[in-house]
């Protein structure tokens, strides 16, 4: 049981993270299924992101954005973004995100 709850807590535990490309965000695994699906072809990309972003269900990230994020217990590809900043937050996938380290300087 102690094991259990040891890797729950770890997967719950926020860490911030910079966009290392311009991604996307969405409130289901399976929408950014649907979206990873088509990347290679980036006008197919461009108009699935822009309908999900009509109807509300996906986000797009800029590159250099930083998020504060977890990785999902159910699938360790996917970070959940901004859950606590815009809940529920968003999935996004973790591949095209880094470890942003916060050493509370800002803008030194």
């Amino acid at each position: 049981m102690k094991t259990i709850l040891a890797i729950a807590l770890v997967a719950s535990q926020m860490t911030y993270y910079e966009a290392k490309v311009t991604t996307f965000g969405c409130t289901s695994i399976e929408a950014v299924s649907q979206l990873q699906k088509v990347r290679s072809d980036e006008k197919a990309l461009d108009a699935a992101l822009t309908e999900k972003q009509l109807y509300g269900e996906c986000v797009a990230i800029l590159k250099g954005t930083q998020v504060q994020g977890s990785i999902d217990a159910a699938d360790d590809s996917i970070l959940r973004v901004n859950e606590q900043i815009e809940p529920p937050g968003y999935e996004a996938p973790l591949e095209d995100f880094e470890t942003k380290a916060m050493d509370g300087k800002h803008g030194d």
